[in-house]
Parts: structure tokens; C-alpha cells; sequence
């Protein structure tokens, strides 16, 4: 009995009483510069909170004046020059912020400097995007990474789109489809013109299994530029029999 009685103020300890202990011995710090954060109350520490108070000025909101399709900015222009000539698979690009400052650091030190522990803060970040009024609401099936290629993927070890839909999930409740494969590898993005982004991805992917048809699929990434990769994914998305292609990403290039 005494042992049980140990036990149940162990587990009682292990919950909120634990959670405000841990913080002490092992308090919270910024991913951008390190600064200890102090928490509101146990358990109160949030995914985007792991960014300090002084750091959360820098990640700039996405345009207010933006493209309703592909979420180019589009401050004094009646048309997007992102979508001229296009023809889109995708219903619509969202993204949580703008790529730059401190998103911009987050993102080249979660996928180049392989620090996976960046995958709480942006994972975060992206979440804030499924309020957007162009996906609120919208019941989606599941969610598709962007595939990596497996050169690719065995170089930085891990794929961010996969570690992005996987904390995704927990705010939707929605499975992680491993619907897609990359078959050809392709070079990096950045650094092309628009037309180059465009051709880019072009036969890059393939599908790697069926799924219901009508299917509701939200596609995840982690930076959207021109939409050419994600438009790509969709393509091959809405050919299989999707009823409707809608994509996510942590910010917008």
C-alpha cells in the first residue's frame, strides 16, 4: 500500500508539478539566441513560445495585400505576376510568415545545420497558417509532405517537410500520407529566375500509392517561392483523382 501511495504522488508529480520542476532544472531557451525564457505557469510554454518576446518582433506576418492563390505579395499591383501564364493544380499556397530575419535563420538552421530540435518553434509558426481564412475550415484527409529524394534525404538525414507534418498533425488530428516520391533529383531552388523555378520540378516526382478518390489532401513545406515544386506535387495529386490540393508552408519567399 505504502508503495501505491508512492506511486500515485509520483504520477501526480509527473503532471503539472513535474512540468514546473523540470522547467527549473532545465529552464526553457530561446531558439534564436539562447536567452532563458521564463514560463507563464506549468505547462504553459507553447511551441512558438520557445522563441523569446524580443526575438517574436522579428518574424514578419505574411503581406496584407497578397495573392489570394499563391500568397505573392502584391502591394500596388492588380495582378500577380506569380501566376501569369500559369494554370494551377493547387486550390491555394498559404504561409505562416515572410522569409526573412529570424524565419529565415530558423529555416537554414533547421534544414542545413540539421538541428531538428527547430522542428517545435516552426512547427509552431506553420500552424498559424491553418487560420488563414482561405483553409479555415476546411476538412482535409490528410496531410502530404513534400517528398525529398533518398540522396537527398540520406545527406541531411531527415526530411523537415515529414518532421513539419508530423507536428502538424497533432493540431488537426489528420493522419501523415506518404502518398509522394521524389525520382529525380533536383538542384536547389534558390538562387534560380522565376522561369527556372518553374521547369525545375518538372518530372521530379511520382506517386507512391493510391488513395481514395475526392480525397481533401493539404500538402506541407516548409518555404513556398514561386509554388512550383508544391504545384508539381498537386499535379500528380489531382491526376490520381484528389478532389482538392490546398498547400501549407512555414513562410513565403
Amino acid at each position: 500500500m505504502v508503495f501505491r501511495h508512492a506511486g500515485a504522488i509520483a504520477g501526480r508529480f509527473a503532471g503539472s508539478a513535474g512540468t514546473a520542476f523540470l522547467d527549473l532544472l532545465y529552464p526553457p531557451h530561446c531558439s534564436v539566441c539562447a536567452c532563458r525564457i521564463l514560463s507563464v505557469g506549468p505547462g504553459n510554454i507553447s511551441d512558438v513560445e520557445m522563441i523569446c518576446s524580443e526575438c517574436i518582433k522579428g518574424i514578419l506576418p505574411p503581406s496584407a495585400h497578397r495573392c489570394p492563390i499563391c500568397s505573392h505579395p502584391m502591394e500596388g499591383m492588380l495582378m500577380c505576376p506569380n501566376c501569369e501564364g500559369r494554370r494551377w493544380h493547387l486550390s491555394v499556397i498559404v504561409a505562416a510568415c515572410r522569409y526573412e530575419g529570424v524565419v529565415r535563420e530558423l529555416i537554414q538552421r533547421f534544414k542545413y545545420g540539421r538541428d531538428q530540435s527547430l522542428v517545435r518553434p516552426l512547427g509552431g509558426l506553420l500552424a498559424r497558417a491553418l487560420d488563414d481564412p482561405r483553409i479555415l475550415g476546411k476538412q482535409f484527409d490528410a496531410l502530404i509532405p513534400v517528398p525529398l529524394h533518398p540522396l537527398r534525404e540520406r545527406e541531411r538525414e531527415f526530411n523537415q517537410s515529414v518532421l513539419l507534418a508530423n507536428n502538424l498533425r497533432k493540431h488537426l488530428g489528420i493522419p501523415v500520407a506518404d502518398l509522394l516520391c521524389r525520382v529525380r533529383v533536383t538542384a536547389p531552388q534558390a538562387g534560380f529566375d522565376r522561369a527556372a523555378r518553374m521547369e525545375n520540378p518538372k518530372g521530379a516526382f511520382a506517386l507512391r500509392k493510391a488513395f481514395r478518390p475526392g480525397a481533401s489532401l493539404l500538402l506541407v513545406d516548409d518555404v513556398s517561392t514561386t509554388g512550383s515544386t508544391l504545384d508539381a506535387c498537386a499535379s500528380l495529386l489531382m491526376e490520381a483523382g484528389a478532389g482538392e490540393v490546398c498547400a501549407v508552408t512555414v513562410a513565403r519567399g
